[in-house]
């Protein structure tokens, strides 16, 4: 009985990380269209919650580490897209010399 509790401790652990990390996405998309978009994003709010979601990994990895590892490639490959499209806004706007947009916030 108690391998199962576990087993389901596990499980429900794994799909906690698995929701983070589709909100943390979520965020990185929502990042990605306001740059595309001509505004200025702050990244300190998602810089911090990915560094919380670090550390709760690093300190209780995950039951199904292969199945949230997937998940954690995909979301830095959505950060580097991210930090290539923040690097051609400054480009851009090294080359015009016009402020982009703010976020509203």
């Amino acid at each position: 009985m108690t391998d199962e509790s576990d087993d389901r401790t596990a499980d429900q652990d794994t799909a906690e990380l698995e929701e983070q990390l589709a909100m943390l996405a979520m965020l990185i998309s929502q990042a990605r269209e306001l740059v595309r978009s001509g505004h200025t994003i702050d990244l300190s709010g998602l810089s911090t919650k990915i560094g919380d979601f670090c550390a709760k990994i690093t300190a209780d990895p995950p039951a199904d580490a292969e199945s949230v590892a997937r998940m954690i490639d995909a979301l830095v490959g959505d950060l580097n897209l991210l930090g290539e499209e923040l690097a051609e806004q400054q480009a851009q706007l090294s080359r015009v010399g016009s402020p982009p947009k703010g976020n509203g916030g």
